[in-house]
């Protein structure tokens, strides 16, 4: 055997990667995938989170509680907290990604509970269910936000619903409150939505919803009232009573009222418009007639004396029709000691109560002062005697001396005045007294007490009491007359039968006596008169047929 060296050890063949790794380990790792891609696309997927502010929590829990909008789940909160400063509470929601587009300024979050008052009875279903939060956003997508500031109440209306939303000014919140409803012709129409004051805090705002199609019915001249439910009014047609709505005596309600023609008036186009909240229907049905007052149609007028009983919104007559009324009323004092001081009105004139519709300040100064200078002037009256209160008069004297405005006066025109009537009327009225206290108003009572005292021992007297059983004789009697006549009735037509026949026989004997003999003259004459007898007879027997009372009353 020959000799060999040692044996090389053989090297065995590296297998490929593919071979070395078992198929044992291609499950675990296919699930590590799976689910970090599920987990990826969870977070990526996954909705907007979003901070909403509140009062109060209001039962809100976190990880129960849900977003909801009409009655769909949209969301769930995740966190409930304090906000830094420990005055308010933070929610933390999650929203489905489906609604994220829509979740932008414009969206409102509040908290449903169950609510129970005067305006309103809602959210008892959450008595079973627990409360959720409320969210509305419009139908245009917008920049993303994710602060908001909950609502303290559910909104009435829903974002998007056709309709025109308008701003109500008034100087009293009076019984109006969120919810009270909004009529038009007696048909609900809208809602009030809010009740607030307004930034310098001298007036209420009311923010109103009017549904569609009714705020095609709404115009620049349109004009709102408050409604109380029942309106009554008594004048010289009788007593008017008007009920807008029942639920009105419970939560108030407001009205809107037309001008009768709307030719050439265009329908409002835009939200946000804001009008004046009247006190009732007549004052918003005047104020449509005379227009919005202009502060260019102001004009003052001086008066000496006393001006007690002249007021605020005291009327202004011209030929009796109210044409304006009296803005305010001061006291100039005077510049020297005693001198007499003046009271000033300001008076607003209407110039659509006169007949001017579209007239400019400038041309109504002209068409003033030409009045002026042909004798019109200003004149307090009384307005009513029982009140003392005093109105205000533009009247016309042709042979007053000749004067003009002062269009120089501050803050506006000054139009002259006249001597009131009222010291005239003050001395009619004592003068009246005067009279009422000379008349003798003693003997007057003395003797009307003499004549109840005179009447009361008349109607007290024996004769008084035996009346009734003498008023019952003499109808006894009149009763046996009345028989006695109908008896005698019933023989009038023998009587009248038998005379006729006598009257006959003694036109027999008449026939065989010589005519100039003195039995046949007398004969005559008898028979004439029985002839006139049974015709008088046989009348007052056909009287009797016909009235049988005629004995008694005298009348045929």
């Amino acid at each position: 055997m020959s000799g060999q060296g040692p044996a090389e050890p053989r090297r065995q063949a590296r297998q490929p990667l593919m071979q070395r790794v078992s198929l044992v380990w291609l499950l675990p790792i296919a699930a590590i995938a799976f689910a970090i891609f599920i987990l990826w696309q969870s977070f990526v997927e996954r909705g907007p989170l979003v901070r909403i502010k509140f009062d109060k929590a209001g039962g809100v829990i976190a990880g129960e509680t849900r977003i909801r909008r009409n009655d769909v789940d949209v969301g769930t909160v995740e966190a409930v907290r304090l906000s830094d400063d420990l005055a308010s509470v933070i929610i933390e929601a999650r929203l489905d990604p489906l609604v994220a587009d829509f979740i932008d300024t414009d969206a409102r979050f509040w908290i449903v509970n169950a609510r129970v008052n005067t305006t309103e009875i809602s959210g008892l279903s959450t008595l079973l269910s627990g409360s959720y939060i409320g969210v509305d956003w419009d139908e245009q997508e917008g920049d993303a936000e994710r602060e908001f500031e909950g609502l303290e109440e559910a909104p009435l209306t829903a974002r998007g619903t056709p309709g025109r939303r308008l701003t109500l000014a008034s100087e009293e919140a009076g019984y109006i409150y969120v919810g009270s409803p909004v009529f038009f012709r007696q048909l609900e129409v809208g809602r009030v939505e809010r009740r607030r004051l307004s930034s310098d805090a001298t007036e209420v705002l009311f923010d109103i919803f009017i549904e569609a199609p009714y705020h095609e019915h709404l115009f620049t001249e349109s004009r709102f009232y408050n409604v109380s439910g029942l309106e009554g009014s008594f004048g010289a047609d009788g007593i008017s009573v008007r009920v807008e709505s029942i639920s009105a005596f419970f939560t108030g309600g407001l009205g809107f009222d037309n001008p009768g023609r709307l030719d050439g008036l265009e329908p409002l186009t835009r939200d946000g418009a804001r009008f004046r909240l009247y006190d009732n229907r007549k004052a918003a049905r005047e104020s449509i007639f005379q227009g919005e007052e202009d502060e260019r149609f102001r004009f003052l007028a001086r008066f000496d004396g006393s001006v007690k009983g002249l007021q605020r919104d005291a009327s202004i007559e011209y030929n009796g029709i109210r044409v304006g009324r009296v803005a305010e009323v001061t006291m100039s004092m005077p510049d020297t000691a005693g001198d007499t001081p003046e009271a000033i009105a300001i008076l607003q004139l209407q110039p659509r109560r006169l007949g001017l519709d579209s007239i400019s300040h400038d041309a109504l100064i002209n068409g003033l002062d030409q009045l002026v200078e042909n004798g019109l002037r200003v004149q307090l009256a009384t307005g009513n005697f029982l009140t003392g209160s005093l109105v205000v008069k533009l009247v016309n004297q042709p042979f007053a001396p000749l004067e003009r405005m002062d269009l120089e006066a501050k803050p506006f025109p000054e139009i002259p005045t006249t001597v009131s009537n009222i010291e005239a009327v003050t001395q009619d009225v004592e003068q009246l007294v005067s009279k009422l206290a000379e008349l003798p108003f003693s003997a007057l009572i003395e003797s009307a007490t003499g004549l109840f005292s005179d009447f009361r021992a008349l109607v007290a007297s024996p004769e008084m009491s035996n009346l009734p059983a003498k008023l019952g004789e003499s109808l006894d009697s009149l009763v046996r007359t009345t028989q006695g006549i109908e008896t005698a009735s019933s023989g009038l037509p023998e009587l009248v039968e038998a005379l006729t026949t006598a009257s006959r026989n003694a036109d027999d004997v008449l026939d065989g006596v010589s005519p100039d003999s003195e039995i046949y003259i007398e004969l005559s004459a008898a028979v004439r008169e029985m002839r006139a007898a049974a015709r008088s007879i046989a009348g007052f027997a056909e009287i009797l047929e016909k009235n049988p009372n005629a004995v008694l009353t005298g009348r045929r």
